[in-house]
């Protein structure tokens, strides 16, 4: 039997001696109630062994008067009022694996909790709060299930202060790694430098052949010279593959009138995805698929080129056009996200210009599901596709020998370790294609991991942890990447640099009429393809929702005030700064509050529309972050009675920086109504900033 030694780490890990201060113990009862009066101003370990049914739970002090939670990047909740606490209740039990710390606040205190191996814990919220394990059968000494507690100064921003100190001071702080700063980051890998001040866009739409590569009155006469190409010619098999895929399509092009969006999308796209392809110039197995791509392109502006623009013009989002457009508009900082992997369409003529405009910029990739290599085409999506081994040994197994269902309920998860080979060759294939400078993974800094109880690849939480750890620090270390994920666990936060999720996270599964095609809150089709109204239509946001998300009355930049010089900390792509039409402004205010990025979908049809609107916002927003982004934010406080006139505090070279928002629509304490101030930045081109003028 193979010995796994991190395996036999966690099995002699059943007490926490990492904290400077008082230890005290719990029978393996199933639960324990703390009391305040156990508490003291040094850092206190509680320890617990999990019994036989896998279940242990710590019931905090009751008679707060608030709630500091790590929710939604932080909120502050009176337990008294029931329209604040339903919405807790209704989602309880939360994950405490984003940031493992919450508070309660009473007249003159503050008790800090935190939870050194958060991978098994719950936060309960029922007329009171609890920390719950639960630990699978058989792994019940898979992870310590103690916390550690604080007695701190009545302040929300304690909870964030006292998380900070224990990191620094504690002798073991479990599963949470070592603060490692942005600022370290920065000097250890210098193009990081990029994402100060840079917005994150999402680009979208074909990166080889689009819809904007014909003009308007060159679509109808491109169709029919298509289909009238000479047998056996270019143009001819070029036909032969758009009429197979979309028939119709290319036949009621060459017969309209006008050339409506809907026929040149799909033409457009088929085009696409055929200059990736080996069949147009019968290519060579051997031939490297960006110089595979180049030829195709040749061959078809030779072929139509009286009907196209010029070729270095052609794609879509990920296209030098797009770039261009924004360079010129005066944006020389941006985050570009491919909306896909891209796996076959390579641009590295779009990531030169990226690196020459100063734009970092890089692929969507995933290791988190394994689908069937037979999958139709409707089922399955590009990243989760690897090859018959991976998807019969490489997937997630249960206890009861079971497949672990994969995103969607398609497919399985997959097992890290199964998927490091998967990883490393995908990775090198496509930066020898195209030197990408920014990789984001989805889901891995989340901290959703998986038990595994698969013979080839067995796995704690804590162990899927890790892997995934490694290989986002490998991107870093092995192709000095800037590396992204979807969340922004403290567990990862020192292998990422940026973080899609914190300050948004996905919410479309919390009400039912996201959902609901008939319901003015229906986040919309995934069409067009190009720009599929998910990601691009504005909708209100569900009554239900604004609290504890957006209501900025009890959100609190608690995550930021922990993490927030760790690493850049931006919303989920689902809900980009423009998405949620009615608490946009609220958003927008909260980005310069707490100097956070904006995101926005892009591509070439959407970006002169939201040009104005991006650039007003980045010319106040830009500087700010380009200052503060790494540098710890220390001080939060309400200035009206309805907490609606915010301030956050920052410390620079041995300057005092505020930043003052209004959140309300009526003037209040000497601020504008919806707007936000800046104090001490003398480098910030104007000091006040309207939302709505």
């Amino acid at each position: 039997m193979k010995h796994n030694p991190v395996r036999l780490l966690m099995l002699s890990c059943l007490c926490l001696m990492c904290n400077v201060g008082t230890t005290l113990g719990a029978p393996p009862s199933g639960e324990r109630t703390i009391t305040a009066a156990e508490i003291t101003t040094d850092f206190v370990s509680f320890e617990a062994q999990v019994g036989d049914a896998g279940q242990f739970t710590w019931w905090l002090p009751t008679g707060a008067l608030e709630y500091v939670l790590p929710i939604s990047a932080g909120i502050v909740v009176d337990p008294t009022r029931p329209e604040l606490m339903r919405p807790l209740q209704d989602g309880s039990p939360w994950s405490l694996t984003e940031l493992p710390a919450l508070g309660l606040l009473s007249n003159d205190q503050l008790l800090v909790f935190i939870v050194p191996w958060p991978h098994y814990a719950e936060l309960i919220v029922t007329n009171r709060l609890g920390i719950r394990f639960s630990l699978p059968k058989g792994r019940l000494s898979a992870a310590p299930v103690g916390i550690v507690a604080q007695r701190r100064a009545r302040d929300p921003l304690e909870v964030a202060r006292g998380f900070r100190e224990w990191r620094r001071t504690a002798g073991d702080t479990g599963a949470i790694p070592r603060p490692r700063t942005l600022t370290q980051k920065l000097a250890e890998l210098p193009r990081s430098n990029g994402l100060l001040g840079a917005p994150h866009f999402y680009l979208w739409g074909p990166a080889l052949f689009s819809r904007h590569d014909v003009s308007r009155n060159n679509w109808v006469p491109f169709a029919k010279a298509l289909r009238s190409a000479q047998p056996e010619s270019f143009g001819s098999r070029l036909a032969r593959i758009v009429e197979s895929d979309k028939r119709t399509a290319l036949q009621e092009l060459a017969a309209a009138e006008w050339p409506m969006d809907y026929l040149t999308i799909e033409v457009a796209g088929v085009i696409d995805t055929a200059l990736a392809g080996r069949d147009l110039l019968r290519q060579d197995p051997e031939v490297p698929a960006a110089e595979l791509i180049r030829s195709n392109k040749k061959a078809l502006a030779d072929a139509f080129g009286i009907y196209l623009n010029p070729p270095e013009s052609w794609g879509d989002g990920l296209s030098t056009s797009l770039l261009t457009s924004l360079h010129e508009a005066g944006i020389n900082r941006a985050l570009l996200v491919l909306s896909d992997f891209y796996g076959r369409s390579f641009r590295p003529d779009v990531v030169a210009q990226a690196e020459k405009f100063g734009y970092l910029i890089g692929p969507y990739d995933s290791y988190h599901s394994v689908h069937s290599p037979a999958a139709g085409p409707n089922d399955t999506w590009e990243t989760a596709q690897f090859d018959r081994a991976a998807y019969e040994q490489g997937r997630v197994i249960n206890a009861d020998g079971s497949g672990h269902g994969g995103f969607k309920k398609r497919g399985y998860h997959l097992s890290p370790q199964a998927a490091w080979p998967y990883v490393q060759e995908r990775v090198g294939r496509m930066v020898r294609q195209a030197s990408y400078s920014a990789w984001f993974i989805d889901c891995d800094a989340t901290a959703e991991c998986f038990d595994d109880f698969s013979p080839d690849h067995p796995a704690t939480r804590i162990e899927d942890t890790r892997l995934r750890r490694q290989r986002l620090g490998w991107l870093e270390s092995k192709h000095r990447m800037v590396v992204g994920s979807e969340g922004g666990s403290v567990l990862f936060a020192d292998v990422i640099h940026f973080g899609h999720g914190v300050h948004t996270p996905y919410i479309g599964h919390l009400d039912p009429s996201f959902r609901d095609p008939q319901s003015p809150y229906y986040l919309g089709r995934h069409w067009p393809p190009d720009s599929p109204d998910q990601s691009f239509k504005p909708v209100p946001l569900p009554p239900s929702l604004k609290t504890p998300y957006f209501d900025p009355t009890v959100r609190i930049p608690l995550y930021r005030a922990a993490l927030g010089d760790e690493l850049v900390g931006a919303h989920h792509w689902s809900f980009d700064s423009l998405k949620l039409a009615d608490v946009k402004v609220i958003r927008e205010l909260m980005e310069i509050l707490y100097v956070v990025p904006p995101m926005y979908h892009l591509n070439r049809d959407t970006w002169p529309k939201r040009r104005d609107e991006v650039l007003r916002h980045l010319a106040y927003w830009g500087p700010l972050h380009r200052e503060l982004a790494t540098v710890p934010l220390e001080g939060f406080t309400c200035l009206s009675a309805d907490r609606l006139v915010q301030r956050t505090i920052f410390h620079r070279k041995g300057s005092k920086i505020t930043i003052t928002v209004n959140f309300g629509g009526k003037a209040q304490v000497g601020y504008a109504p919806y707007s936000a101030t800046v104090s001490g930045l003398p480098s910030m081109p104007k000091q006040v900033f309207a939302a709505r003028e």
